[in-house]
């Protein structure tokens, strides 16, 4: 089985569930990633939530949190998968390990030293977030300065504390070093970055990680917080994914249920399936290449309800779609703005939303 890349969704769920309330869909997928969107879209308004994902790695994880969600209360959830201290996870999971499917069963079987870890830190991702966050932390500037910026009370301490510390020479080199195509490649696999130069992840971090200190209140930005000290930022409003607060934990298990989750990519999924009312697609357009992007609009075309609306992201470029598909595709400017000012994960600089008709 693959590689468990993502433990954690590095996008922001507030997009999704600010989408949910005006649109009021009925059936929706989602792409799967670490599940933290699919949980914090349940809710009693919702009949199903169509969890996707091509990697099976990605799938089990999905899966033992579904179990775990509907077995645990919130407090032995979040010892269970590492954000409060544990010793009896291996345990935990032996408890739950028959409401798993088998290809997941095994996998966790497999992977048992994950578990005692805690599966919300043990993907590709979270590593590499952690060697980011303890090199900025250990040469760059310590805690006590980041604290600063959590601390700020306005923009204009926002702003005060990029002018002293993020302009600086030492700042933008250790920035362009870890964050280098040669760095990225001592996690990832090659493909991923076929299409990008050493610095291409450096200057887009750089610029939106300006924006984003400039602009937007950055107390509760629990992605920053994330890559700074390997945790969230429980005591603030919106400091965490919303499955992981009390109301949005008891509305994750109140209807469990309704999420079904497929190990299979995207296209194969959307020819079987009809009157799907939102596609939460996170940034499939990245990754896919011409014909990849045909199959993948076709499918939303033929899988849509009436009136559906379509979420995607883009990090580095924007994506071109199909020439039949945009004849179909109305982009709610307006709504795509909105999103842009509620995204705080600093990776994309584009959110499109729309509906097609």
């Amino acid at each position: 089985m693959s590689k468990l890349f993502f433990s954690q969704i590095r996008e922001d769920n507030l997009v999704e569930r600010e989408i949910s309330k005006i649109a009021k869909p009925k059936k929706i997928l989602v792409i799967g990633s670490g599940g933290c969107t699919a949980f914090s879209i349940l809710n009693d308004s919702v009949d199903q939530v169509i969890c996707v994902d091509i990697n099976p790695a990605q799938c089990a994880l999905i899966e033992l949190k579904k179990a775990a969600i509907n077995n645990f209360p919130l407090k032995e959830f979040l010892a269970f998968i590492g954000e409060a201290p544990c010793q009896n996870r291996i345990q935990m999971f032996e408890a739950i390990a028959n409401d798993l499917p088998d290809y997941a069963k095994e996998y966790w079987q497999q992977h048992s030293q994950k578990i005692e870890i805690g599966i919300n830190h043990c993907g590709v991702n979270e590593r590499f977030y952690r060697f980011i966050g303890e090199n900025i932390c250990r040469n760059i500037y310590d805690e006590s300065v980041w604290r600063e910026l959590f601390t700020a009370k306005n923009l204009e301490e926002q702003q005060a504390f990029y002018e002293k510390y993020l302009t600086t020479s030492e700042w933008k080199i250790a920035a362009k070093i870890l964050l280098s195509k040669t760095t990225h490649l001592q996690f990832f696999p090659g493909y991923m970055f076929a299409n990008a130069s050493e610095n291409d992840f450096a200057k887009f971090f750089l610029r939106q990680f300006e924006k984003e200190v400039k602009t937007k209140p950055i107390h509760n930005n629990y992605f920053l917080s994330q890559i700074l000290f390997s945790s969230y930022l429980y005591k603030e409003v919106e400091g965490v994914p919303f499955y992981l607060t009390e109301d949005g934990y008891e509305a994750a298990k109140r209807n469990i249920d309704k999420l079904a989750i497929h190990p299979e990519s995207i296209k194969e999924l959307l020819s079987n399936e009809g009157s799907i009312d939102a596609f939460y697609l996170s940034n499939v357009f990245d990754w896919a290449d011409e014909k990849g992007k045909d199959l993948i609009c076709n499918g939303i075309l033929q899988a849509k309800s009436a009136k559906a609306i379509v979420l995607f992201r883009n990090m580095l470029s924007t994506s071109q779609l199909p020439e039949d598909f945009m004849k179909q595709f109305i982009c709610d400017e307006e709504l795509s703005e909105r999103c842009e000012g509620l995204e705080r994960s600093m990776l994309y600089q584009k959110i499109t939303v729309g509906q097609c008709v």
